[in-house]
């Protein structure tokens, strides 16, 4: 069963065959380099220890970047940022937060406000109270 080249479900096989095909190759370049280069001439006998030494440590290098690249490409699952505690998301906690604050802002303005109409109410009554206390004196 073959997938779309474009599909978002990819299989495990389809998954690791580019990085093992781009591993693979990197370390064989490796191997030819270092088996030709580290002889140091036709005279002396070729290092086949150390061409396969460097290959299979090309290879390892080379799977590892690969797999950490495909680990910070691939998206969490959207359902890995709900939940309590640490697992919270940080959209709700901000709404959470700014619901908050505006209803203490809210509470604040409101006492203020009867605050203020009570201050009105005083200054209204101590004036009537000296009204009415020179009126009749006049």
């Amino acid at each position: 069963m073959t997938q779309k080249p474009g599909s978002e479900e990819r299989g495990f096989k389809a998954q690791v065959r580019g990085p093992l095909i781009i591993a693979f190759v990197l370390a064989i370049v490796a191997f030819l380099c270092t088996f030709i280069f580290a002889t140091g001439g036709t005279d002396n006998a070729p290092q086949l220890v150390l061409a396969l030494t460097v290959a299979g440590a090309v290879f390892v290098v080379t799977l590892v970047m690969c797999a950490t690249l495909i680990l910070v490409e691939k998206p969490n699952d959207p359902s890995l940022g709900e939940g309590t505690g640490v697992n919270r998301s940080s959209a709700k906690l901000y709404a959470e937060a700014r619901a908050r604050r505006e209803a203490e802002t809210k509470r604040r303005e409101a006492e203020e406000k009867e605050r203020l109409a009570r201050k009105i109410d005083e200054a209204n009554a101590a004036k009537d109270a000296q009204q009415g206390v020179s009126k009749p004196g006049q």
